[in-house]
């Protein structure tokens, strides 16, 4: 039942109306019940789910005719329905009987029906309320603000101080919810919100009420659009006569149109806001200790009771301190008085919030006294940048109690000593990780936030043409990476304007980053990486004897004069930043490069070769041959060359070696052909499987839903049997490519074979237990269900022309545990993601070869006909062949033949914007921030999810096609230079079907353990933004509802997958009784004395601790919290939604590849007889005496291998005795990394382990 409500005050909310109702409905017993209000608009409706909870509310607040007024006519039209006045006359005069805020509000029943979408929402939340438990109602703490002070905390005298940058004598609220402190200045209406996630401590005064607050980054900053303020909370009598009087209130702007979001507080905050990073809180003393009691009962925030005093430093005002320091470090750059990394690691220590200016300042002045100091010309760097990086490894937070000496030159430089000696005296160094990869580099990573910009670096990453181009200069280059101040991108929010932020982040794409001396400019970005919102800079340099600045090595590309449009010069620009893992040489494979024609359509409208080319087989020959080994061997490569681009396909009747482009695959002219560089290649077929557009078009299609629950029930079944047996485990950890490096699944059998459990180990079961969580979270928050009958694969023409239009020919490699059979003679269904338009899902026809085809030469990929009037990629949601992969399932259960297909989306060619000039750096510039501002991706498909639900004819409903169109527009919009605008969305209500709501939070416990928070569909606080969900949720009653609530994550989790190891005797754990195996093992073998190993042993460990913790700080999302140690071992990053970001998958991938390159490396050195006099060598400077290195005679290397793999997994568990003090010096960074009781880092007995079970196995 609906009512209608007339003559609400204009600027109250929706939120507000619902706190104004609920004393109402509350003395009337009513609960289920939503309420909408137009912004601005003087009426809005209530949703009741039951008649007669309508019914009642209308007897007792129901507007009342007056007398001698009868009823409505029921033949004069009105409009109370929707709001509209009828003409005067048309209804009889009424008496309000509702008060709202002193407005007398008039009620009746709405002449419209009540929203199916609604009830249905309301149905499912009274549901809940009876099937789960009660949530606990959030209250928040409020405290009366009388002061607030912004600055850094230093030791005085040897005891913590806060020093104050910037003070606000300004009264206001400090309001602590659920998840964030939020503060309201009075009377600049500035609002500050504080996540808890980045509070790092905070100190409860214990003579005054006061409360320091550390923060690890800066809190977010708003200032509101206009400065009415409208209570909420209480009625207040509204009129004309009381407008005045609430002005003067503030109560708070929770009435305001919106808020900027700003740099900073104020001017003068501006300048210390991106260093100081610690607010100090002056707070009534009224309830103050009980009001802090309850916020610590939350156990959310470390709180301490400390008297913190505060005072004026002596190194003045902190911007200046910055500015005196940046000085000093570009005389010393100018002067090359010290090396560029080591000012690079000074200025991060300030950036980044580790150290105050004047401290940097002093420790600089030091450090260049160490290369000034005699005998260093032409020696080793006294202090590389490798120890430099472990200072941010080290230091602390300033802290109650903390170790004063920690912030003092003399302690910082003798920690650089004691880094320096650990990694010259282990066997190894941090860039050995690299080693002799001539594909990956060093390089620097800057964070361009809404406040401030970090420093980090360097990282290993994946080189591109311009690196390859400028080998020695690689720290001319820096990747830039612009988002939100918690790593995070930024995300739109109609209340909240970001220009402030989106002008700043312009300034810097103009200014360019000042580091020592050293000035980054913008020069480009690759498409991924503007999907990932970073790019490069650069600062100038001489290379073989010529400047090359922006201008030189964009010119050095090729030629852009011809292309106008910023987006798409942009693009073409951004093919040389691509991440190319391989790149050959084709002047020393004698390798030509030929232009071919494009195979057209008979009008010539449609390219059929759109985006690839051919190669002969001695081509793709060489290209193996720079392969690694471990590859196997493709016939499909995505390639770049000069200025194409695409796929480059086996042809085995191209003779010699010759690489052959068309016109489509050449992009701009290029000037660079020395080098084929490959992008990506069909080494093998990605397993299949669906999501949820994907599945909501075939449930259009008539798919029956049978087809789908079977499928999901099968891969529940095999997730729930993951961790009941080591070989379930050990095959679903192989197709998962976990551990690849180090055989993970082999170990895991060996050991089972051993008469042990894998899971008495809280590691081995945690890595196992991330990963079948994460494909558990995948399924029924994404509907990412595996299809085995389909694969995914690189799309490419028939070359021969046998294929007929509508054919395809299928050809895939074995999958780890599966070997696909491809049907012959029968339809299968083909499409590509993302899928939104019914069309996209199209059926071929798989065809059976000719014993002699030249196509039975090809791997892994689908080959599409030449034939027809219209290509049938360009038919799947626009594909193409320059790289795309398609979908492709034959499921013998699923009758292709009866699904009803729908004609493919054909949209016009959209034009680039083009300029009557030039196109200038600033131009391109300005795309890369408006793409930022206006990728509204998700936001359509979302909005195409949520329409497909609620329209009776799902993907088919005008809306979705719509929007279907829009999301291509916006694909585009990244060369094309047109946006989509939100306002072009056609419009939804406010509630969402329940598989679109968030699930529970993911936490990791002890940097190994994983829980699962209990969720809470929390209400909107109309106070707190951010308190919890914006929409409501419904149960959907189509087949993504089904699927969706199928799924029992936390039943499963708790009680299937994270279950307890069986005990093994009392005090015997796992490495115990694998120690007791391998010695008795080892001993059978031959005569081994692993002691003697135990120095070389702690310096691999140390070795590859020191690389693990490299890769936790690097590869985090966050500016300054780096991974778990888990995170990194399982080569994925853990979202605590359960589904990564964009940007956490690009970065997981980059995760694995590097998790994969170190556990490879410690183990040919664990394992790798032949480096035995590298090692010796340097363990001969070590002063650890081990007795393997004076004298002793090594014997076989067999068992010198073994030897030294039973030392790794001995230091690995904490036993062996190396003689001397160096030995203990090894364990610093996993001790540093540990505190107090987590054990510290707890991979390396694994990976020491499998190393020694493969040497067992090859001595054996």
């Amino acid at each position: 039942m609906e009512v209608f409500m007339h003559n609400l005050p204009e600027d109250l909310t929706i939120g507000g109306l619902k706190v104004q109702l609920e004393p109402f409905l509350r003395d009337l017993g009513i609960v289920d019940f939503h309420c909408e209000k137009p912004g601005k608009r003087r009426f809005g409706h209530i949703t009741f789910l039951h008649k007669s909870d309508g019914d009642k509310f209308l007897a007792r607040h129901g507007e009342e005719f007056l007398p001698n007024q009868g009823p409505p006519n029921p033949f004069r039209a009105h409009h109370g329905g929707n709001g509209r006045r009828g003409q005067r006359g048309d209804r009889p005069r009424t008496r309000p009987r509702l008060s709202i805020m002193g407005k007398g509000v008039h009620c009746r029943l709405s002449d419209r029906t009540a929203d199916e979408i609604t009830l249905r929402t309301l149905a499912g939340a009274a549901e809940d309320r009876v099937t789960q438990p009660e949530a606990p109602k959030e209250e928040s703490t409020v405290f009366d603000l009388q002061s607030l002070s912004c600055g850094h905390n230093q030791f005085v005298h040897g005891e913590m101080t806060f020093v104050s940058e910037r003070s606000l004598n300004e009264p206001g609220m400090a309001k602590f919810f659920k998840r964030k402190l939020v503060i309201d200045l009075r009377t600049s209406q500035v609002q500050i919100r504080i996540p808890f996630s980045s509070i790092v401590e905070m100190v409860q005064g214990t003579t005054d009420s006061s409360i320091l607050i550390t923060l690890s980054t800066p809190p977010v900053i708003l200032t509101p659009k206009f400065t009415l303020n409208l209570p909420t909370k209480t009625e207040l009598p509204l009129s004309l006569a009381s407008l005045s009087l609430l002005a003067s209130l503030n109560l708070g702007p929770s009435a305001t149109d919106g808020w900027y979001r700003a740099l900073a507080i104020d001017s003068l905050h501006k300048h210390s806001a991106p260093y100081c990073l610690v607010y100090r809180l002056k707070l009534s003393p009224a309830d103050f200790h009980a009001k802090m009691k309850k916020v610590a009962s939350t156990e959310l925030i470390t709180i301490t009771r400390y008297n913190v005093p505060a005072e004026l430093g002596d190194h003045g005002v902190y911007a200046e301190c910055v500015k005196s320091l940046k000085e000093q470090l570009e005389l010393y750059n100018s002067q090359t008085a010290v090396p560029f990394g080591i000012l690079f690691s000074l200025q991060a220590l300030v950036h980044n919030g580790y150290l105050h200016p004047a401290t940097v300042s002093k420790l600089a002045a030091r450090l260049r006294g160490m290369w000034k100091a005699p005998g260093k010309k032409g020696k080793n760097a006294p202090i590389s940048v490798d120890a430099m990086k472990k200072l941010f490894e080290w230091i602390e937070y300033p802290r109650p109690f903390g170790d004063p000496s920690q912030f003092e030159v003399d302690a910082l430089v003798e920690m650089l000593h004691d880094a320096e000696r650990e990694i010259r005296e282990g066997s190894l160094l941090r860039s050995s990780v690299v080693g002799d990869n001539d594909n990956l580099t060093w390089t620097y990573r800057a964070f361009v936030s809404p406040t401030r910009t970090t420093l980090h670096g360097p990282e290993v990453t994946t080189k591109n043409r311009i690196l390859r181009k400028f080998p020695q200069h690689q720290d001319c280059f820096i990747r830039v990476q612009f988002g939100d101040e918690n790593g995070e991108d930024l995300f739109f929010n109609a209340k909240v304007s970001l220009d402030q932020i989106y002008d700043r982040f312009k300034q810097v794409l103009k200014d360019g980053i000042h580091v020592a001396g050293r000035t980054y400019s913008f020069l480009g970005f690759s498409h991924s990486s503007l999907r990932a919102h970073s790019a490069w800079f650069c600062s100038p340099f001489y290379y073989n004897d010529k400047l090359n600045t922006h201008f030189t090595i964009i010119d050095g590309l090729g030629d852009f004069s011809v292309i106008n449009s910023p987006a798409r010069r942009a693009a073409r620009i951004g093919q040389a930043f691509s991440e190319t893992p391989f790149s050959v040489s084709l002047s020393e494979h004698e390798i030509s490069v030929s232009t071919i024609k494009d195979v057209t359509s008979a009008d010539g409208q449609r390219v059929f070769s759109d985006g690839v080319g051919t190669l002969s087989e001695l081509a793709m020959l060489s290209i193996w041959s720079t392969l690694p080994r471990k590859k196997a061997d493709p016939t499909c490569f995505q390639i770049r060359y000069a200025g194409a681009k695409g796929m480059l396909c086996y042809d085995p009747h191209l003779p010699g070696r010759q690489v052959c482009v068309r016109p489509s695959m050449i992009k701009f002219t290029g000037n660079d052909t020395s080098h084929l560089e490959i992008c990506d290649m069909a080494t093998k077929p990605i397993p299949l499987v669906l999501n949820r557009q994907l599945i909501k078009i075939l449930e259009d299609m008539g798919t029956p839903a049978d087809w789908f629950l079977r499928l999901q029930t099968k891969e529940l079944n095999r997730l729930r049997g993951i961790t009941t047996d080591a070989y379930n485990t050990a095959n679903f950890l192989e197709m998962q490519s976990i551990g690849h490096g180090i055989r993970l699944p082999r170990f895991l059998r060996q050991v089972h074979a051993m008469d042990m459990d894998y899971r008495q180990d809280r590691f081995l079961r945690t890595v196992v237990e991330a990963v079948v969580l994460k494909e558990l979270r995948l399924l029924k928050h994404k509907a990412r269900i595996p299809v085995k009958e389909g694969i995914t694969l690189f799309g490419v023409m028939d070359e021969t022309g046998y294929l007929e239009e509508g054919e395809v020919y299928i050809t895939c490699d074995a999958l780890p545990m599966h070997r696909p059979v491809i049907p012959v003679n029968g339809h299968v269904l083909v499409t590509r993601s993302p899928a939104l338009h019914p069309g996209d899902v199209q059926l071929a026809f798989s065809v059976a070869l000719p014993p002699d085809s030249p196509l039975a030469e090809l791997r892994n990929c689908i080959v599409f006909s030449q034939k027809g009037d219209r290509d049938l990629p360009s038919q799947l949601s626009g594909g193409d062949l320059d790289g795309d992969i398609y979908n492709v399932i034959w499921d013998a259960t699923l009758d292709v033949d009866k699904l009803t297909t729908f004609p493919p989306a054909d949209y016009p060619r959209v034009e680039p914007l083009v300029l009557d000039r030039q196109v200038t750096k600033d131009d391109m510039a300005n795309f890369f921030v408006d793409f930022m501002k206006t990728d509204h991706l998700g936001v359509i498909a979302t909005r195409h999810m949520i329409l497909a639900d609620q329209m009776e004819d799902g993907t088919l409903d005008y809306r979705c096609t719509m929007l279907a169109q829009l999301h291509s527009t916006a694909v585009d919009f990244s060369k094309t230079g047109i946006p989509v605008e939100l306002t072009q969305l056609p419009r939804a209500n406010r509630f969402r079907p329940d598989f679109l709501a968030p699930g529970p939070l993911t936490h990791i416990h002890d940097k190994s353990e994983i829980d699962l928070e209990k969720h809470i569909h929390e209400d909107v606080d109309p106070d707190d933004e951010d308190a919890g969900p914006r929409h409501k949720y419904y149960k959907s009653n189509k087949l993504l509802g089904t699927l969706y609530r199928a799924v029992d994550e936390r039943r499963i989790w708790f009680e299937e997958i994270k279950t307890a190891a069986p005990t093994r005797g009392e005090g015997e754990t796992f490495w115990d009784k694998f120690l007791a195996s391998v010695d008795e093992t080892c001993s059978d073998i031959g005569p081994t004395n692993w002691e003697r190993r135990t120095g070389e042993a702690r310096r691999i460990r140390y070795t590859y601790e020191d690389a693990i913790l490299s890769a936790m700080n690097d590869f985090s999302d966050h500016p300054v919290h780096p991974l778990t140690e888990l995170e990194v071992f399982v080569g994925f990053i853990i979202n605590k939604t359960g589904v990564q970001t964009q940007r956490q998958r690009d970065r997981s991938t980059r995760l694995r590849d590097e998790f994969e390159r170190i556990s490879a490396w410690i183990l040919s050195e664990m394992r790798n007889k032949a480096s035995s006099s590298r090692a010796t060598a340097a363990t001969s400077r070590s002063v650890d005496n081990s007795a393997a290195y004076h004298g002793e005679d090594d014997g076989d290397n067999n068992l010198r291998a073994l030897e030294l793999c039973l030392a790794c997994v001995h230091v690995g568990c904490g036993r062996g005795s190396g003689s001397g003090t160096g030995a203990d010096r090894y364990s610093t960074i996993s001790a540093r990394y540990a505190g107090s009781g987590s054990g510290g880092l707890q991979s390396f007995r694994v990976v020491a382990a499998a190393a020694l079970l493969q040497e067992i196995r090859a001595c054996q």
